[in-house]
This record gives structure tokens, sequence and C-alpha cells, in this order.
């Protein structure tokens, strides 16, 4: 029963995510506490689907009988996710003419 709530609510955390990174990749709009740090929104919005992506491969992996196939590629989604959402906060490079 607690099992099936916490998935529920995680997959509902993953959907909000995925949403905000498809908003963030098409309008470049960001939700307010997030704007003054994060310099690329594009960037980000692609960060955000591969967070959702991987956490939803990796809760389904937890469930299904190939667990460390699905584990494995949610694992390395989730750190893609870690290394884009880093490089959205970073400046991009500065071009002198």
């Amino acid at each position: 029963m607690l099992t099936n709530i916490v998935i529920g609510c995680l997959a509902a955390a993953m959907a909000a995510t995925a949403v905000l990174g498809a908003i963030a990749i098409r309008t470049r709009w960001m939700v307010p506490w997030l704007r003054r740090s994060t310099l690329r929104p594009v960037l980000w919005g692609y960060a955000s689907l591969a967070g959702s992506a991987g956490m939803g491969l990796w809760s389904f992996g937890m469930m299904a009988d190939r667990a460390d196939v699905y584990g494995l590629a949610g694992l390395i989604l989730l750190i893609t996710n870690a290394v884009l959402s880093f490089l959205a906060t970073r400046p991009g490079r500065v071009t002198t003419p």
C-alpha cells in the first residue's frame, strides 16, 4: 500500500518536472526561483527531461524483471541530468572580436 503511494507521488513529480522542462525548451520560461541562477533555460529543460526519464526508468526497473538494465539506463540519464544542470548554470563561452 505504501509502495503504491510513493510510486504515485514519484510519478506526479516526474510528470511535473517533464512539463516544466518542455516549457523551458519551448518558451525559455522557468520557475521564478530558478531564473536567477540558471543562465541557459533550454539546456536546463533538456536536463529536467533527462532527469524525469531517468527517474521513471529507475522506478520501473525496480519493479520489472530486468532491474539491472532499466536501473542502469535510469542511472545514466540521472547522471546526464546532473551534468546538463551544472552546465545550464555556467556562463557560455566568451568570444572576443
